[in-house]
């Protein structure tokens, strides 16, 4: 209890969303962060307590049937745990609507530390959780937080995209063409998998896109869309394709958005097995483009808006749920990992990587993260041995593909991308 008091923090449409997903999956985010040396654990408890005066919530457990927070104290030592390699917290059972929002371990490895972090999707989306880890670091490094502010709500963004595009036309159409990966029999355990793109290697996808007006992130769909028709035999597929609210509105420094602002669009790809994958790429490109012009997703965000608060959240959920899709492949992507914003004090970060929620075969999230000049693509899930390599597979196979375009399709030197133009791309 803070003062004797309970407080409720309002929860967002998005929020109330992502909580439709919660079906046999835990919705939450983990990032991997491996220091060069040991983090001082009392100095990080603090940090956690001061960045609380800017994302209270991160206390809060989630209460589904009021789509809210109640914070009823600050447990900052349930929060950060302290364990020795080679403990996994991955096999920890979370719930973010009997405990806090955020989990952090502090993994010993000697004479340097890990620090895995969970924070719930309830709570916040990809650009949210990169956001509130930059904002954990500046309070662990005691910079002055009291002008900072947390903006959560969705109404105004709305307002805002709606002065900049007319309104669509009807519905949003029908999502179709889902493809679903079989799922093997046998012991179901928590995998985790990855594949890298190194700095040269993707300097030069990024060279590549760049000289073709393309984003990482279509490209990276392209793969998967491949991918899935060379293990699948698909020719159809639909992919999510997630947009980030922000870029309608304005940066403001001191204004951060630990919040879910994100959505996602449903892009119908056709893979011609005979086609140079340039040619997909662009298809996916273009897909994309007709989807942000129209903002088809904004007639449903802004009746999901209105629903919010005026309607119980049982008949909410009966009405989203027709037509709301539910996607088995799905696609997170976490940009770039801003290392100038990811400084603790005394502390090198030697590496950072990004993924998602464990989901259970043969659903499945690729997740996309890049530091230091480095791509990760990772997934996590609950399944058989043989779900796990069929995931593997599909990684393999879309590492291969960008690999590939990014060899045979030789272009003249460009310099090197500059942040600003790799956070656009990814």
């Amino acid at each position: 209890m803070i003062g004797g008091l309970i407080v409720y923090y309002r929860g967002e449409a998005l929020d109330f969303l992502n909580m439709l997903h919660t079906t046999g999956t835990t919705p939450l985010m983990r990032s991997r962060i491996v220091f060069s040396s040991q983090i001082d654990v009392e100095r990080l408890k603090a940090a956690v307590l001061t960045s609380a005066q800017v994302v209270p919530e991160i206390f809060g457990h989630y209460q589904v049937d009021r789509n809210r927070f109640v914070v009823t104290d600050q447990p900052v030592n349930q929060v950060i745990q302290e364990v020795q390699s080679p403990y996994s917290p991955e096999n920890t059972d979370f719930d973010f609507t009997n405990g806090p929002q955020l989990r952090l371990f502090v993994i010993h490895h000697g004479d340097y530390d890990v620090l895995q972090a969970f924070m719930s999707h309830l709570l916040t989306d990809n650009r949210g959780f990169k956001e509130y880890l930059y904002l954990l670091a500046q309070a662990y490094n005691e910079e002055d937080l009291t002008n900072l502010h947390n903006e959560r709500r969705l109404r105004p963004i709305i307002t805002k995209i709606q002065r900049q595009f007319s309104r669509p036309r009807g519905h949003a159409p029908m999502v179709t063409g889902m493809v679903k990966l079989p799922h093997y029999r046998g012991i179901n355990l928590r995998h985790g998998g990855h594949v890298m793109l190194s700095s040269t290697q993707f300097m030069r996808v990024r060279r590549v896109a760049k000289a073709q007006d393309v984003g990482i992130s279509e490209a990276i769909l392209a793969a998967y869309a491949k991918a899935l028709q060379v293990l699948t035999g698909h020719t159809t597929v639909t992919l999510p394709c997630p947009i980030d609210l922000r870029r309608f509105t304005a940066e403001t420094a001191d204004v951060t958005q630990v919040a879910n602002l994100t959505v996602n669009v449903f892009l119908t790809i056709h893979v011609d097995i005979d086609a140079p994958f340039n040619d997909l790429v662009k298809q996916v490109h273009d897909l994309l483009t007709v989807e942000r012009t129209r903002v088809a997703f904004l007639y449903r965000l802004s009746n999901l808006q209105k629903m919010n608060h005026t309607m119980p959240i049982t008949v909410m959920r009966k009405m989203t749920n027709r037509w709301l899709p539910q996607p088995a492949l799905r696609y997170t992507n976490f940009g770039v990992i801003d290392q100038q914003r990811l400084r603790f004090h005394g502390l090198s970060v030697v590496n950072c990587v990004f993924s998602g929620a464990f989901h259970p075969s043969p659903t499945m999230e690729i997740a996309a993260s890049t530091f230091a000049g480095t791509c990760t693509l990772s997934f996590n899930s609950t399944g058989s041995e043989r779900d796990y390599q069929l995931s593997m597979k599909i990684l393999e196979n879309i590492q291969a593909q960008l690999l590939v375009w990014a060899q045979t399709k030789p272009q003249p030197a460009v310099a090197e991308t500059d942040a600003t133009t790799l956070r656009h791309q990814a």
